[in-house]
């Protein structure tokens, strides 16, 4: 049995422990990464999907594309080693990966106000205020992209309003709005 199988038998032997906040399942992998929640699943996709994005966690890159299984109806991002479905990904409870698949979803579907550079890039720089600004934590960190959901309606709603209250940044507020609004619109269920 390869490696690849052995992990998908893991999870489907539902051999999962609880999250922080026991809301959210979480499964480890016999690689050392940890998963969340009912987006994202092992991959048994090959790389030969359309790619639609790309990243980096700390000095690893990733790329966005379209999983072997993806459908106009049920669209499936491949991202690593793992799968997210689009459809089942919300933004108030979702990990930042699965944030990078559904973004560069969007992206490539003309489903934001995309210019620029990626909204997954954007949703990263936007964030990062409401983190200076104590109200969420450890957004850099490495070990909790695929295991740490977080509410990034809330985290750029926290962001926005440092925007609102500066000329030079009243700019960033909107395009935020843009941003917020795309995501509940498009995709809080």
């Amino acid at each position: 049995m390869g490696i690849g199988a052995l992990a998908v038998n893991y999870y489907n032997n539902q051999n999962v422990h609880y999250g922080l906040s026991g809301t959210s399942e979480r499964m480890e992998t016999s690689f050392g990464d940890e998963i969340s929640g009912m987006a994202t699943s092992l991959s048994e996709s090959s790389d030969k999907g359309k790619r639609i994005g790309i990243t980096t966690v700390g000095d690893r890159g990733y790329i966005a594309m379209y999983a072997d299984s993806s459908t106009e109806e049920d669209p499936v991002v491949k991202v690593g080693k793992y799968e997210v479905r689009i459809n089942d990904v919300n933004p108030k409870n979702a990990t930042s990966l699965e944030m990078f698949a559904l973004l560069s979803y969007m992206d490539d579907k003309g489903l934001t106000d995309n210019h620029g550079m990626s909204s997954y890039s954007k949703m990263k720089a936007y964030s990062s205020q409401a983190e200076y600004n104590g109200f969420v934590s450890g957004l850099e960190d490495k070990n909790l992209v695929w295991s740490e959901k977080r509410d990034w309606i809330s985290i750029l709603n926290n962001a926005k309003e440092t925007f609102l209250n500066i000329p030079e940044t009243y700019r960033q507020a909107l395009n935020i709005d843009k941003m917020v609004f795309s995501l509940l619109e498009k995709r809080v269920k």
